[in-house]
């Protein structure tokens, strides 16, 4: 630091110097413009500590797999997240932070041990095909009050990294960086070169259940002759949670829809309904797709919504990494239902495959998304189409 000090000085003096000299040389030349401001400081980097999270249901590994996603998703918001060398150092000699840690006693060990802002700790037990989380937060400059304490949940595996970014959003106040929204009005124009992707886009055809989807559930999933023409899915999110779990444990042992239970009165807020915790979700079957071409999605549907809840359609691209296949592209198509439920409604999209995931898509799935507010959805002609790139937007 020293020498830097007297790189600075020796500078500055030779600087002064010279314009000592240029103004005994010639006395009547211009005064020297204004110094430029100086550059802002840069903004202090936010670190947060991710305590490891337990898992008394899931084993040690699905705890740990927990933590180390939340770490990797911290890092892709622009977070400084502590290497688990470093943890482990830091951490000597100090109690596991758990569910029982007061939260001025985390706050402590932020500051003193990590200088650390933010903090994130909890619990993962499995739960259905997904996840439950038990989760706690706190933003060391703002006291020990938590900024996030409950239960949050993943209704499948690849619903969890997007909590894990809500809960990282929630509690450091960042934004995620958009993705690319969709432009009906442009994206309906733009000319189709290819065959329809989606087969049984119609819902028309099947025995019990329509071919090519996700066999229906009888008791939140339905195939009625309701579509727009002709059969379509019925969805119906107005369903209390518990009795969805339990159905579902029979479904998934072979079941078939017509064996499912009535669906009883729901009443109340709603909150412990499908709608208010996980939704439902209805899958397609494999489309093969191609990185970097682009291809025109649309979709036809019919019911309630409101500024912040409504149906989704989401595009999901699948890659083989290691030994399993994993979700590394992800849009969706929002639903907004202008009608209020009485007509039917359309929208599309263009989506673009990514050629720079870390490994090739090599299929989507097509997942159709109702939850909030709690009630009855229709969805029809869902087509994909292989398409002409977007035009850029000048």
């Amino acid at each position: 630091m020293r020498n830097a000090l007297l790189t600075l000085a020796l500078v500055a003096a030779t600087a002064c110097g010279a314009r000592v000299a240029t103004a005994l040389a010639a006395p009547a030349a211009a005064p020297p413009p204004p110094a430029a401001p100086a550059p802002a400081a840069p903004a202090e980097e936010a670190v947060i500590i991710i305590f490891p999270f337990a898992s008394p249901d899931g084993g040690a590994a699905a705890g740990a797999s927990f933590t180390d996603s939340l770490n990797l998703r911290a890092r892709r918001l622009g977070l400084v997240v502590v290497d688990p060398l470093s943890f482990k150092d830091a951490m000597a000699g100090a109690a596991p932070v758990t569910l029982e840690t007061p939260p001025a006693e985390v706050v402590k060990i932020l500051k003193e041990r990590f200088s650390a802002r933010y903090g994130l700790w909890g619990s993962v037990r499995p739960q259905g095909a997904g996840i439950a989380m038990d989760v706690r937060g706190v933003d060391a400059q703002a006291g020990d009050k938590p900024v996030i304490s409950g239960m949050y949940r993943a209704a499948e595996k690849q619903l969890i990294n997007p909590v894990q970014d809500g809960l990282l959003l929630e509690l450091t106040g960042r934004k995620k960086k958009p993705v690319a929204e969709a432009s009906p009005e442009e994206d309906a124009k733009v000319p189709t070169t290819g065959a329809e992707l989606v087969k049984n886009g119609g819902f028309e055809t099947g025995a019990k259940s329509p071919d090519n989807w996700q066999r229906i559930d009888g008791l939140t999933t339905f195939w009625p002759a309701e579509g727009r023409a002709g059969k379509g899915l019925k969805v119906v999110t107005d369903v209390y949670h518990d009795q969805w779990v339990e159905w579902q444990k029979q479904y998934k042992a072979g079941a078939s829809a017509d064996k499912a239970p009535a669906a009883a009165q729901t009443s109340g807020n709603k909150y412990d309904t499908v709608a208010g915790i996980y939704g439902v979700a209805y899958d397609s079957d494999p489309i093969p797709v191609a990185p970097g071409k682009s291809y025109k999605v649309s979709i036809s549907y019919k019911g309630k919504s409101d500024d912040f809840f409504f149906p989704k359609l989401f595009i999901r691209g699948w890659a083989r990494v290691g030994n399993e296949d994993r979700v590394v592209y992800d849009a969706y198509l929002a639903l907004r239902c202008a009608t209020g439920g009485k007509d039917w409604e359309s929208n599309v999209r263009i989506i673009d495959i990514p050629k720079d995931t870390q490994s090739p898509v090599k299929y989507v799935k097509l997942k159709i998304y109702a939850y909030r507010p709690p009630g009855t959805f229709y969805f029809d002609d869902v087509s994909m189409k292989e398409c002409q790139p977007r035009p850029a937007k000048k």
